[in-house]
């Protein structure tokens, strides 16, 4: 018997401050084992356990920048070993390896909203 699909899907414009307090909440939710992500009536609520995939992906094409997160779990037995990754303002890095055609990477936005009222959930599409 398969079970229903809860899905709960925002996108749009934020200020930075904005990601900021989302991202953190994220977080704090993650830490206490329960996302509660909730956008007026509407919610999903996950319990990420034990092993979580992860993907992060960067990307600039002219003044276009986009930075794609996801999280997910289930399958996952095991931590890969050399997953090596840093992330942080770009005076903390370590400069990028320069290449060949003289192309650079860079890493920009996000677009996740939360209630700062409400510590360890992330309200999805509702600004101050």
């Amino acid at each position: 018997m398969k079970s229903s699909r809860q899905e709960l899907k925002v996108e749009g414009a934020v200020e930075v401050p904005h990601v900021i307090a989302y991202l953190e909440q994220l977080v704090t939710a993650l830490k206490s084992g329960t996302v509660r992500v909730h956008r007026g009536g509407d919610q999903v609520v996950l319990g990420p356990r034990g092993v979580i995939g992860f993907s992060l992906a960067a990307s600039e094409k002219g003044k276009r920048q986009r930075l794609a997160l996801e999280l997910s779990w289930r399958k996952f037995a095991a931590p890969e070993a050399d997953f090596d990754l840093a992330i942080g303002p770009a005076f903390e890095l370590p400069p990028a390896p320069e290449v060949q055609d003289g192309a650079a990477e860079s890493a920009a936005a996000a677009t996740i909203e939360s209630d700062p009222a409400s510590p360890g959930e992330v309200v999805l599409g509702e600004a101050d």
